[in-house]
């Protein structure tokens, strides 16, 4: 079955327009909000996602982390569509029952 594609336009917006809001309790136990800006975020998605993960257009990325880390999320979400990448990813604790199974997956 062909796949059907819809292509969107590309909305401007400021760079320092919000992307997201990190919550966090860090070590209080108090949470708090963290805004995180579109322009800075992209800008060093892209490079690391280019030149650290060498992930380019068509490229297929694979990532192991807590998609609601801040890391997890940027490298398993953000960063592979802004290089219009897929992404693979592995969710959840590599250890209990196998900690072989995140390289299972590969």
């Amino acid at each position: 079955m062909a796949e059907e594609k819809e292509e969107c336009a590309c909305v401007p917006v400021p760079s320092n327009h919000p992307l997201y809001i990190l919550y966090t309790s860090g070590t209080t136990g108090t949470p708090k909000g963290i805004v995180r800006d579109t322009g800075g975020t992209v800008v060093a998605l892209n490079f690391c996602m280019e030149n650290v993960f060498n992930v380019h257009k068509g490229s297929v990325h694979f990532a192991g982390s807590d998609v609601g880390w801040v890391v997890g999320h940027s490298f398993i979400v953000y960063g592979p569509l802004i290089r219009g990448a897929s992404s693979v990813f592995f969710e959840g604790k590599p250890i209990v029952p196998n900690a072989g199974v995140m390289w299972e997956k590969v």
